[in-house]
């Protein structure tokens, strides 16, 4: 199963995994990092690296989400992954994260890792809807 790393702004991660837990119950193998504005990368980035490194050593890969491009938490994302490739753990990273891309990690997360990528960013972008 692709483990699964959730690396945002507080509060959202936990809120996220929240919404997730009303969808589907009990949700497990996800680990959270909420990133507050006055955390630093290199305080925070060997936490995200362990747990990638935790949930990756079956071999099925670790699929690491993240909010926006560029922030904080995205840049602590890019580094744990680059760190965690290094040491020999498959893992991708997607920034953007919305319920729709979580879910969709989520229910497929039984494939490998790149399918499961594939499947959370079109969950992402279909999910994007106007409504009116």
């Amino acid at each position: 199963m692709t483990g699964i790393v959730i690396v945002v702004h507080t509060p959202l991660g936990a809120a996220m995994m929240d919404c997730a837990g009303h969808v589907m119950g009990n949700v497990k193998e996800v680990a959270v990092h909420d990133i507050l504005a006055a955390d630093m990368p290199e305080e925070k980035t060997p936490g995200v690296v362990a747990d990638i490194l935790r949930l990756g050593q079956d071999g099925n890969g670790v699929l690491v989400l993240t909010d926006l491009v560029g922030a904080t938490p995205a840049n602590i994302a890019k580094r744990a992954v680059i760190e965690a490739q290094a040491q020999g753990v498959q893992c991708a990273v997607l920034a953007g994260l919305n319920t729709p891309m979580l879910l969709r990690a989520l229910t497929y997360r039984n494939l490998p890792l790149v399918e499961t990528r594939e499947k959370a960013l079109a969950g992402g972008v279909q999910g994007v809807l106007r409504v009116d």
